[in-house]
């Protein structure tokens, strides 16, 4: 329980922020705050939640393959890696007391508890409707190891077709859940009618622009071709990756009836294009994952490191692009 105690006083949204960047101006609080939330999720997810049956456990964690496979995955990149996806999103909450923030897609809400003890309101919603069954049972342990009560609404939506009721929020975050979705356009229009002037959205994902994971992703559809004559015939790796005539994500069906996806994910370049097309402004995005999980040495100072050099800094696994609302809502819908 030392551990979860250490966890409480770290996210503490009423302490004063103090402890800043001089040059960007961010807390590095933030950080602290949401690496310490990592260490609490790993201890939940490795070692157990006891208000989760032993099915929804395995569930849970099959959805973390990294956190259960320490001997593969060092623990201080892994750790450096979430803090440097999430912690601009921590940050944002603790500067704004009213914050109302949409998890599009939240799956078993791991970051909608991060997002609720760092001081939000969050509305989070997922297709599927068993994730949000456990999500609102974990809940509970997350409350009790740091003291606090969350305010959290879990829905299970479709978010192809689904609009936030609200027109008051102020963030709106999406982990690896764009590119799955087949109208994305339509979902970030609606997004920019629900979110509150100078607002803002936050996207983190996977980088076409990284060679390894280009490789992967194209191996990944060399499999699926044999397995779908309709995916064979439709998709396209290279229109893919330049988001030539593409709306979003499709699907089809393999010869045994099972479904293959055609995700359509983002270069920085093609997601900021979208972006500004549906009244958005992107800022530049930042990026992580430079260095092969090589279970010796340390990580982080590596990570940061390449993380600063103009160069390669493009080419890091994962991307996280942040952008306000800047365009009134009536030129959209009218």
């Amino acid at each position: 329980m030392r551990a979860l105690k250490d966890s409480q006083s770290t996210i503490d949204t009423e302490r004063p922020v103090v402890d800043k960047d001089p040059a960007t101006g961010k807390d590095f609080q933030a950080d602290k705050a949401t690496s310490s939330f990592y260490q609490l999720l790993r201890h939940e997810v490795s070692t157990g939640n006891p208000n989760l049956s032993e099915r929804q456990q395995r569930m849970l964690q099959s959805h973390y393959p990294v956190m259960m496979a320490p001997e593969r995955f060092p623990e201080d990149l892994v750790t450096a890696i979430y803090t440097s996806r999430r912690s601009p999103i921590v940050d944002a909450i603790r500067r704004d007391r009213e914050a109302v923030v949409f998890d599009a897609g939240c799956g078993y809400g791991s970051e909608s508890f991060l997002f609720a003890a760092s001081g939000a309101r969050v509305l989070a919603v997922d297709r599927s409707a068993d994730q949000i069954v456990i999500a609102k049972k974990r809940q509970r342990f997350f409350e009790e190891a740091l003291g606090q009560t969350f305010d959290i609404e879990f829905r299970p939506a479709d978010l192809n077709v689904y609009s936030p009721e609200s027109n008051n929020l102020s963030l709106t975050w999406l982990a690896s859940v764009l590119a799955v979705v087949p109208d994305q356009e339509g979902l970030l229009r609606r997004v920019h009618r629900a979110t509150r002037t100078d607002g803002e959205i936050m996207i983190t994902d996977m980088n076409l622009l990284n060679p390894l994971f280009l490789f992967r992703e194209w191996r990944r559809r060399r499999w699926f071709i044999e397995q779908s004559p309709e995916f064979r015939r439709h998709a396209n790796f290279f229109e893919m990756v330049r988001r030539h005539e593409r709306r979003g994500a499709r699907y089809f069906k393999t010869t045994d009836g099972d479904d293959v996806d055609d995700v359509q994910f983002f270069r920085p370049g093609t997601l900021a294009e979208l972006l500004r097309t549906t009244g958005f402004s992107p800022a530049p995005a930042s990026y992580s994952g430079f260095i092969p999980p090589i279970p010796v040495g340390r990580h982080e100072p590596l990570e940061r490191l390449f993380a600063r050099i103009p160069l390669i800094r493009k080419f890091g696994y994962f991307y996280f692009m942040r952008a306000q609302k800047t365009r009134p809502v009536t030129e959209f819908f009218v």
